[in-house]
């Protein structure tokens, strides 16, 4: 399907109008154009949905950790028009710098985690702790809930079942109005970032 430039033009500038940044993401003009006003769309509506949960900059913050989760960049690209979204939303240097944190412990622990399901006598490593520090699921510019949010999103992107399946306990514990509509946002926001970050080359 032919998409007129005018089309994909429109596509963009509607997204950076939309959360107050000066230019859309780039990965926008990487992807096919027969597919760019659908990714702008998701991206929209995952990042800033009408009936949205959660606060605009906690979505962004979720996306940005698993932006960095994937790519390991956090200034560029994909993560840095999420980060510049995000200030734009009233976030701080902090916040995004503890986002940066909890994906790479988070992501650590995937990792090991993962193991453990993989392997079929699981239960023969019961015995062994995973000997890893997490200092930033305790201590962060971001609250509990924020942290479990980022860390579930980055475990569903990194495939860790046992990881996703411990977050959720956490979120739907936390006190809020609706978790599972929270955890699914969460979700959401994961699948259509890490799907665009794979795209990112900037």
């Amino acid at each position: 399907m032919k998409v007129s430039q005018e089309e994909l033009d429109g596509a963009r500038s509607r997204v950076a109008e939309r959360f107050g940044v000066k230019s859309a993401p780039t990965v926008l003009s990487a992807i096919p154009g027969e597919i760019v006003r659908d990714a702008a769309l998701n991206l929209s509506r995952s990042l800033d949905g009408d009936s949205a949960l959660l606060a605009r900059g906690d979505r962004l913050i979720i996306g940005y950790g698993v932006v960095v989760a994937k790519t390991g960049s956090p200034q560029k690209g994909l993560a840095q028009w999420l980060a510049d979204a995000a200030k734009q939303a009233g976030k701080t240097d902090d916040e995004l710098e503890a986002a940066q944190a909890v994906a790479l412990a988070c992501a650590t622990y995937n990792g090991y985690y993962k193991f453990r399901s993989l392997v079929d006598q699981s239960k023969d490593f019961d015995g062994f702790g995973t000997a890893l520090r997490a200092s930033p699921f305790v201590r962060s510019a971001l609250s509990k809930t924020l942290v479990e949010l980022v860390s579930l999103a980055v475990s569903v992107m990194n495939g860790c079942g046992q990881c996703v399946n411990g977050h959720v306990q956490t979120i739907r514990q936390a006190g809020l109005s609706n978790p599972n509509a929270a955890i699914d946002e969460a979700v959401r926001i994961s699948a259509v970032v890490a799907a665009l970050a794979a795209w990112d080359h900037d």
